[in-house]
């Protein structure tokens, strides 16, 4: 009988040492494959001590069991496992390691409902992090923290380090991790944009929708070039949920049904996804019998009663605003019965993570080594806390460029923008600059021209970098020379600069939209900011490499 080998051709039984399974485990947890990486991890674990440190391997082989058991639901199994990988790690000086055991406690901490310590877990990930150098366990960090801010209402928090994770990813040439990021920046506009409708600004609440369904439709395309199945469906969904918030639900429901679902293929969770999103938008569009389809379509295929839960209460909803009351109050009775065991479920779910860590605490007390280098890591809850304000008041500096960041911009615009006028930038076909000449050439461009912005700048303009490839200037109102002036001008400069240096063949143009608080087209700084990126909007339809003021 043949050796049985992985799908990279690697015999599992005779030829892979601990650290070769190690590696093929990573990558199926990077294609969201739990099952195989578990397996994988497992016979790491077995092989262990013929290595030169089977404690290393270990720690390495929980960490990713860790992770896998979060994948599955699987919360107090899945904290056991991070608690021995943190523990491990320790005992070896493995910072890359016990960051990324801990990035995943602290996942797992903010699913159950445990924040305060969720926010604690991912801080002290973050610390280790940075300290080990390791360029993958920072971005596997970064991730972990932008979703506990994006949690807690933390969404400028949560999108500056979302994008210090993609300048990771891209650095590394990790292209799947730039899309799940791209769709992760996605969902907290999606959540700004909410919470902007709540207040009653429609205006920013679009601009916001705009920007999700830009980095959806782009994180899909990723997906879909590195054959990545699940990110690509999610990202679709999270795509057509964009379109529809900005008013093109037809459009959103034809590109749902552009998706071939294969039950084969597709977990339970991507099939129902995308079965509820098609159901809201039908329950929106007044379609009610297609909203009771999809929903009930969805309770059938739901795995657990969480998700079952969620399809009820939808479709209590749908018979309602049908005007069936009868089978409305059978489904919200069948809601309520699940709520009710969810909440005691996960009740006990936190009871059991929680003495899992405080077994696991009383029995491995710590060296007093290893007791010292906590202390220096987190001191005392009031050092944690002086570390959130730091957190907080962090750079307002974009690294890549040196300029600005939005951060900055919003804290400029605080005060309204006085005499000061707007002009949104965005690189003319930048993702064709990425896939043509790299991402590291990508990342050039956006240097050079953080720079020309810079020098073309007069004395009281601003130059930032909005986020990925769009830019923005903060322009002084002068009599010597107009904002449309100053903005062709900068235009103009960056389509003369010298390409060719930076890369054979490029060629590199602009657009821009301008905004003025004028008290005719806009009032405040928000609304001319939301009016300077719909005239960008403006200058790309109409042929780009233009000013529209």
């Amino acid at each position: 009988m043949a050796a049985p080998a992985d799908h990279s051709g690697v015999d599992l039984r005779v030829e892979a040492a601990a650290p070769a399974l190690l590696v093929l485990a990573q990558q199926h947890v990077d294609r969201w494959n739990p099952r195989a990486a578990r397996d994988l991890a497992n016979r790491a674990m077995d092989r262990a001590d013929s290595c030169d440190d089977p404690r290393q391997v270990r720690a390495r082989a929980l960490a990713i069991l860790a992770f896998c058991e979060r994948m599955e639901d699987r919360y107090p199994e899945g904290v056991a496992a991070g608690q021995a990988a943190i523990e491990l790690a320790q005992q070896t000086g493995d910072l890359a390691t016990e960051a990324r055991a801990r990035s995943v406690v602290a996942r797992i901490l903010l699913t159950i409902g445990e924040t305060d310590d969720a926010v604690l877990e991912s801080r002290t990930a973050l610390d280790i992090a940075e300290s080990s150098g390791d360029l993958t366990s920072c971005m596997i960090a970064f991730t972990a923290f932008t979703n506990v801010c994006l949690a807690i209402g933390q969404f400028d928090l949560a999108l500056e380090y979302c994008e210090r994770a993609s300048e990771i990813a891209r650095m590394t040439g990790d292209d799947i991790a730039c899309g799940m990021l791209m769709d992760t920046a996605g969902c907290v506009y999606v959540e700004q944009a909410v919470a902007a409708q709540e207040s009653g600004d429609v205006t920013g609440a679009n601009a916001l929708f705009r920007r999700a369904v830009k980095l959806s439709r782009e994180a899909m395309l990723v997906a879909r070039r590195n054959g990545h199945r699940r990110y690509e469906a999610g990202a679709l969904a999270n795509l057509a949920e964009g379109l529809a918030a900005l008013g093109q639900p037809e459009k959103a429901l034809r590109l749902l049904e552009s998706w071939q679902a294969d039950p084969e293929l597709d977990t339970a969770y991507t099939l129902t996804h995308h079965l509820d999103t098609r159901g809201a938008i039908c329950l929106a569009l007044g379609r009610y019998d297609q909203a009771v389809e999809c929903f009930a379509a969805a309770l059938e295929l739901a795995e657990g009663k969480k998700s079952a839960m969620v399809y009820h209460e939808h479709l209590a909803e749908a018979h309602e605003r049908n005007g069936d009351p009868v089978r409305a109050l059978m489904q919200f009775k069948a809601f309520h019965t699940l709520y009710v065991q969810v909440a005691s479920e996960s009740a006990q779910r936190g009871a059991r993570v929680a003495a899992v860590r405080w077994e696991t605490t009383q029995a491995h007390a710590r060296a007093e080594q290893e007791r010292a280098r906590a202390e220096a890591l987190s001191s005392t809850n009031l050092e944690l806390s002086r570390r959130t304000e730091d957190l907080l008041q962090q750079s307002r500096e974009d690294p890549l460029t040196g300029l600005a960041n939005r951060r900055a911009m919003e804290r400029l615009l605080e005060h309204g923008l006085g005499d000061r006028a707007i002009a949104m930038i965005d690189v003319d076909h930048f993702k064709n600059v990425n896939d043509t000449f790299s991402h590291p050439v990508g990342d050039a461009v956006l240097r050079h021209l953080g720079q020309i912005l810079r020098t073309s700048c007069r004395a009281g303009d601003v130059a930032i970098r909005y986020g990925g490839e769009e830019f923005a200037l903060l322009l002084h109102r002068a009599e010597d020379e107009s904002v449309p002036t100053t903005a062709e001008r900068v235009r103009l400069a960056v389509e003369q600069y010298d390409w060719n240096a930076v890369a054979t063949g490029l060629t590199v143009t602009v657009s821009i939209g301008i905004g003025i608080a004028t008290g005719s087209d806009a009032n405040t700084a928000a609304e001319a900011l939301a009016l300077a990126d719909q005239r960008l909007y403006q200058a790309k339809r109409a042929g780009r490499n233009r000013v529209v003021a």
